[in-house]
C-alpha cells in the first residue's frame, strides 16, 4: 500500500518493532521503536513519549532520501512488560 501511495507522489513511512519482518516488506521508508509487540508508540498513559515518537516518525520522513531507508529512535520502554498468554513480551519477541 505504501508504494501505492508513494507511486501518487505521497510520501509514507511506517513504524516497526520487528527489523527483519519490515527488511522482507521493504517499505519506502521506516522507523525502528524498540517496542513491545501493540505498543507502538510507547507505553499507555505517557502521552509525552507517544507524542515524541509520533513526531520523530514523521521527522524520518524528510531525513530518509534512499528507497527502503529507516532510521532507529532512540526511546526505550520503561513500563513493566507488556503480558501475552501469561508470558512477557520484551524486546525482540514478538509470539
Amino acid at each position: 500500500m505504501q508504494r501505492e501511495i508513494e507511486a501518487w507522489g505521497i510520501s509514507t513511512i511506517s513504524l516497526s518493532n520487528n527489523p527483519a519482518a519490515t527488511e522482507r516488506v521493504n517499505p519506502p521508508r521506516w522507523a525502528r521503536v524498540r517496542f513491545p509487540r501493540g505498543s507502538m508508540l510507547g507505553e499507555p498513559g505517557n502521552r509525552d513519549k507517544q507524542l515524541a515518537v509520533l513526531r520523530d516518525t514523521l521527522a524520518a520522513l524528510e531525513t530518509i532520501r534512499e528507497p527502503g531507508g529507516h532510521v532507529e529512535l532512540p526511546y526505550r520502554w520503561e513500563a513493566p512488560p507488556v503480558m501475552w498468554r501469561g508470558k512477557p513480551l520484551v524486546e525482540g519477541s514478538y509470539s
